[in-house]
């Protein structure tokens, strides 16, 4: 709790407004990591503004003039200052001056973003969408990716629907930012898989190259690469180093598998095309296969393993049954 002190409001006002250089964004994150109580405290910060819809007016505000009149108002009779991270009536004191400012006209950041436009898997056929900024993304099958025409001057936002493979163009002075369900990832050029595909809060990062920010309205993690960050049904946030080397068979079109369970094969090649199957007998799950499929169509892979094992696969109103008796 000690640890909470020690991070200066106008620091965390240039975070939030999109602002911060790189090593700032370092000194947030380095804040975060501190205390877990950090991280709430930013979020409440986060929340206020945006509920207060004052996310315009930010580059309207002169912080230093505006911020030591609120402070001479609230605190007449004190004049030490304070270097403590801002109470709730200071939020709220806050939010009072950014939602009654006179530039409620003025668009995000004096920049105009453009119309949004959505993207469809199915409109790309298998190639990259081509951002504004020249970021290239790569959408599964039934996924989608929303953002504007033409990007503000100071961060880069898009909305993801499922699942993509992000390569980001460089550019420190302009964040790049994934929203996904209930989170945001943020990163200033860097490649990584994200998977919003799944059913509830379920959500998965897998860092390739750089380093990235990811955050619900609780948690924030930073990730290095190798990295995997993954949200369960319950929405319990978890980070460890990615040790399924199948991640982007989606995009890649090769799963590999080295003396890998039947249960992990099927979970692997389920993500892969998009399936949903079933086993008819639990002890054919660990099973092991030691094979290699390159851009073969899900009917040539299922004839190879039913060969491989002698078993049956049948497709049952959309869902592929696995009858097999064991190894």
């Amino acid at each position: 709790m000690k640890n909470r002190s020690t991070i200066d409001e106008h620091l965390l006002l240039s975070y939030l407004k999109g602002e911060a250089t790189e090593a700032q964004l370092q000194q947030v994150e380095a804040w975060l990591a501190l205390d877990k109580g950090n991280a709430a405290l930013l979020n409440k910060w986060k929340q206020a503004w945006q509920h207060a819809g004052a996310m315009a007016d930010f580059a309207a505000i002169d912080v230093d003039k505006n911020w030591s009149q609120v402070q001479s108002k609230v605190q007449p009779k004190k004049t030490k200052q304070v270097f403590l991270l801002p109470k709730i009536w200071r939020v709220a004191a806050a939010i009072l001056l950014i939602a009654t400012v006179a530039f409620l006209g003025r668009e995000f950041m004096n920049s105009s973003a453009g119309e949004m436009q959505t993207l469809m898997a199915a409109s790309l056929n298998g190639e990259a969408a081509v951002l504004p900024d020249g970021s290239q993304v790569w959408l599964k099958e039934g996924s989608s990716i929303s953002f504007p025409e033409e990007f503000s001057s100071v961060q880069r936002e898009v909305t993801l629907q499922g699942e993509g493979f992000f390569d980001v163009t460089h550019n420190p002075e302009q964040p790049f930012i994934v929203k996904a369900k209930q989170t945001e990832t943020r990163v200033l050029g860097t490649s990584f898989n994200l998977n919003a595909s799944q059913e509830g809060e379920r959500i998965e990062l897998v860092l390739i190259t750089g380093k990235v920010r990811f955050s619900t309205q609780e948690e924030v993690v930073v990730l290095t690469p190798g990295d995997q960050v993954m949200i369960d049904e319950i929405g319990k946030l978890s980070k460890k180093e990615n040790s399924n080397g199948n991640f982007l068979a989606w995009k890649t079109g090769t799963l590999t598998f080295e003396n890998t369970s039947m249960h992990q094969v099927m979970e692997d090649i389920a993500n892969a095309y998009g399936i949903t199957y079933e086993f008819e007998n639990s002890a054919f799950m660990n099973c092991p296969l030691t094979t290699r499929f390159e851009n073969e169509s899900i009917e040539n892979v299922l004839q190879a393993i039913e060969a491989l094992f002698d078993i049956e696969i049948n497709e049952n109103n959309g869902t592929y049954i696995i009858k097999g008796n064991g190894c």
